[in-house]
């Protein structure tokens, strides 16, 4: 009898085609450029740049808006008599009455609206010289809007006179231009194939898929959305807010919201949860961890040091305050330990502190207070131990070890002081120690942080220096991925997981019986799937799952 072996070999060929995508992917947010840049970690090379174009992905009116900041910064809206307006394109000629006319920028006159041949420095009122065309308030007085480009000014006073940025000794685009968005966090989901970023400058959600980086869908919450926290299993993220950055001017953007969101997410896109909203007490909520089942989030304030546990069900928030010597309320913005970011692991949670010079308010004096990881209790909400990390040493980002006891720690630092590098912690039951601390120079404001799947590798991102670092687990430096002085890299994300083999459409590591059943409901129900269920199931590569790709997986279990 001669067996048909085709599907076999056919089977060999699609296993051939899964190692064309990197075991290990790393996927970082470039801020200044607007993009996601994916690395293939066994060449150290970017092998994919995503340009995050997120305002024209949803079709929202500008009354939709109700806030006069996030409305001037959308395409084609203005904040006009307390609302949000679609800003005219038809000529002075064409406004038949006064108020339309004057609304539009032209002037009425004999009955007739035409355009306004003023001088901006003839407006006396900040209002009024805003709505002229061609016209900006600086100053105390009302002048003509610079066409050059941010690059041409080659001082701060004249680049910041011009609406642009002064930043690393060069005039750029302000963040806040409604053609930004300023990708900053990424979280994945590995079961179903998706990866999600957030943007702090045009206030999106996004979601991508990790088989071919294509952009499914993105939502807009507005507010300088910031980290996120993926609960895979119930298919949801949460987003907190951008805290203010101290002395870095209108460069990001920051929220005085007090909300953290609540997005789910499907084969379809995003919509908003059950409980879309959950508030804290305190305002900008800026690090964000869910536990293990997705039972409960954390989130600490930047400006208020206080912590807090969110019950996602039944919506109980439960907040202390993480620096009771100076037993602020929870409203009351002291930014004093300034958290950072927080993660859970186990019942543990743990909660990055920049710290760094802090006013008083009482005495009127200041103090410098050393960077700090925090250990608590996520059960009883208890502090069990923190460790100093050194005064101006400013630990951003954490990240725990997948095979050790460990939580690495991106230190953004300070020049002059040398500050800047990566810690290894160690939690050993109640306990926080030292493991090592890795500092150069030439590291530059390091930001994010996330380990190899084998936990061998530890990649940081440098905010300052365009360079994504990389050490190994004793904190011996290996080497560094270069990505443009114009990078500004924030968040970083690596899979730990291969793609699903195909005829796995579980994704559970076995071909069986299962996997039949749920190809066959997927073509029986006309079930949209994930780009990971797609992939495995797609047999063939014809962009359709149907008979063909059942017998297929018959095939291959049947030969296996």
């Amino acid at each position: 009898m001669i067996k048909n072996c085709t599907p076999k070999i056919f089977l060999m060929f699609l296993g051939y085609l899964i190692c064309q995508i990197p075991s290990e992917r790393l996927y970082i947010t470039i801020q200044m450029q607007d993009q996601i840049g994916i690395i293939n970690t066994e060449t150290n090379e970017i092998d994919m740049l995503i340009a995050t174009e997120m305002q024209n992905s949803q079709n929202m009116d500008c009354m939709d808006y109700q806030d006069s900041a996030m409305c001037d910064m959308m395409d084609g809206c203005e904040w006009m008599m307390g609302m949000c307006m679609e800003t005219s394109d038809l000529d002075c000629m064409e406004y038949e009455d006064s108020m339309d006319c004057e609304m539009a920028g032209c002037m009425w006159m004999d009955d007739h609206c035409m355009e306004s041949n003023d001088n901006c420095m003839d407006y006396e009122d900040s209002t009024m010289c805003d709505m002229m065309e061609g016209c900006e308030w600086m100053m105390g007085m009302c002048m003509e809007t610079s066409v050059s480009d941010c690059m041409d000014y080659e001082n701060s006073m004249d680049c910041e006179m011009a609406g642009c940025m002064w930043m690393m000794d060069m005039c750029m685009d302000n963040m806040n231009d409604n053609d930004v968005n300023t990708p900053h966090f990424i979280v994945m989901d590995e079961q179903l194939g998706y990866w999600f970023t957030t943007t702090i400058a045009s206030g999106y959600i996004a979601q991508y898929s990790l088989i071919d980086n294509t952009l499914i869908d993105s939502y807009f919450i507005g507010d300088a959305p910031a980290i996120l926290a993926i609960d895979t299993e119930m298919q949801r993220i949460y987003s907190s807010r951008m805290m203010p950055m101290n002395g870095m001017g209108d460069m990001m953007p920051s929220s005085n919201s007090q909300i953290i969101h609540s997005l789910n997410y499907s084969p379809m896109g995003l919509t908003a949860s059950g409980i879309s909203e959950y508030e804290i007490a305190s305002p900008a909520p800026h690090g964000l961890a869910i536990n293990e089942d997705g039972t409960e989030v954390y989130t600490a304030s930047n400006t208020a040091d206080w912590l807090y546990k969110i019950n996602v069900h039944d919506n109980l928030v439960e907040g202390v305050s993480m620096d009771p010597s100076i037993g602020n309320p929870q409203d009351q913005v002291t930014q004093r330990l300034k958290p950072i970011q927080c993660l859970s692991v186990g019942n543990k949670l743990f909660v990055s502190c920049s710290a760094g010079t802090w006013y008083n308010p009482f005495t009127g004096e200041s103090s410098v207070l050393p960077g700090e990881l925090q250990m608590w209790d996520s059960d009883s909400m208890l502090l069990i131990d923190s460790i100093e990390l050194g005064d101006y040493s400013g630990p951003w980002h954490i990240k725990e070890s997948p095979v050790d006891d460990i939580v690495y720690v991106a230190l953004s630092g300070d020049n002059l002081y040398e500050t800047e590098g990566l810690a290894a912690i160690r939690f050993n039951n109640n306990n926080l120690q030292l493991e090592w601390v890795t500092t150069d120079p030439s590291f530059d404001t390091l930001h994010g942080v996330d380990v190899s799947h084998d936990g061998e590798n530890i990649y940081v991102s440098g905010r300052g220096d365009g360079s994504i670092h990389i050490f190994n687990n004793t904190g011996e430096y290996i080497d560094a991925i270069y990505t443009g002085g114009m990078s500004m890299l924030g968040g970083i994300c690596i899979t730990k997981k291969d793609v699903p083999a195909i005829g796995d459409s579980n994704n559970n590591g076995s071909i069986d019986i299962v996997d039949v059943v749920a190809v066959i409901n997927f073509i029986i129900d006309d079930i949209m799937m994930s780009p990971y269920q797609m992939y495995a199931n797609d047999t063939n590569i014809d962009g359709f799952v149907d008979v063909v790709d059942v017998i297929a997986i018959i095939n291959n279990i049947l030969d296996s």
